[in-house]
């Protein structure tokens, strides 16, 4: 397989991301589909190419790759429209991004003879213009039928990304759920728990939006220790020094004032103790200790 032309069907903030990526890379982008031919032109001309339609079997027809970039609730759905239209030739590639799914929906392009591939970007793509900038270097799953394996490598290439290897991947639901779960807490639940962390200082009185302001730098200096030390390095407070009165100082001021923000904090705090275990920074009996304090 050597495909060179591109259908991008579903021309949100993912398909126009990866029209433009691979329209830079000298693919060929042929076709733009949405569910008004207004958000098709408007995604088309971000792009830079592809002629926009509402009308998936037409953009779909005229593709080597045919990236399904829809919901994930319609993809299926889609997959099977444009297999019925005889839109998906023998030996072309359909491909859909949904990190929560495997191949099993795009099921229905396997009896055209065409190839199947998963292409997932570990990465949160907010607007169009954030996707192309924050693409190129993310890792992204690929899980592809046999004979489009290198097919799939060389789409990825294009759009900069990087395989994450995965040896126990299976192709299944189960296998597909917890690689989506690992991207949702690392990116879903971290956007919640600073809404969590700026709970506490609304408490005492601050405006949301300049706490946050307050908070950044801590933020982006913990981010930036992750990049450099990894992990557990990056870990430091009071549970990495085995601080256990300062602990119990916070869990007796959110009795008192914010009950509501207890239970998570213990949660957390046990997962804390967990990462200073493995940096060594604490006994096992402080561990104990500490434990034995968020159980209450």
């Amino acid at each position: 397989m050597s495909p060179k032309t591109v259908a991008i069907i579903g021309a949100g903030r993912v398909g126009s991301s990866f029209g433009f990526l691979l329209n830079r890379a000298g693919y060929a982008v042929t076709g733009v589909a949405a569910r008004t031919l207004a958000s098709a032109e408007k995604a088309a001309a971000f792009m830079g190419a592809g002629i926009p339609t509402a009308d998936v079997v037409q953009a779909a027809s005229q593709a080597d790759i045919i990236f399904i970039t829809t919901p994930d609730r319609v993809i299926k759905d889609v997959c099977n429209t444009i297999a019925a239209g005889n839109a998906v030739r023998a030996g072309s590639l359909i491909v859909h991004a949904s990190g929560a799914h495997t191949l099993d929906l795009l099921d229905a392009a396997t009896a055209c003879g065409a190839h199947r591939a998963v292409l997932h970007p570990l990465q949160s793509l907010a607007s169009r213009e954030e996707g192309v900038r924050n693409l190129p270097g993310s890792y992204f799953r690929i899980e592809a039928d046999p004979g489009a394996l290198e097919s799939a490598r060389r789409v990825v290439k294009a759009l900069g990304g990087i395989e994450l290897s995965m040896p126990k991947w299976q192709s299944d639901n189960e296998s597909a759920a917890l690689y989506h779960a690992g991207a949702v807490v690392v990116s879903n639940f971290f956007v919640a728990l600073i809404d969590y962390g700026l709970k506490f200082y609304e408490t005492l009185g601050a405006d949301k939006k300049t706490a946050l302001k307050a908070v950044l730098p801590l933020i982006k200096g913990t981010l930036h220790n992750v990049e450099t030390l990894g992990i557990p390095d990056a870990l430091t407070g009071p549970i990495m020094r085995g601080d256990v009165e300062t602990v119990k100082q916070h869990l007796e001021a959110m009795r008192k004032r914010t009950p509501h923000l207890a239970s998570l904090y213990r949660d957390l705090a046990r997962q804390t103790v967990s990462v200073a275990m493995d940096k060594r920074t604490i006994t096992q009996d402080t561990a104990a200790e500490l434990l034995d304090l968020l159980q209450k």
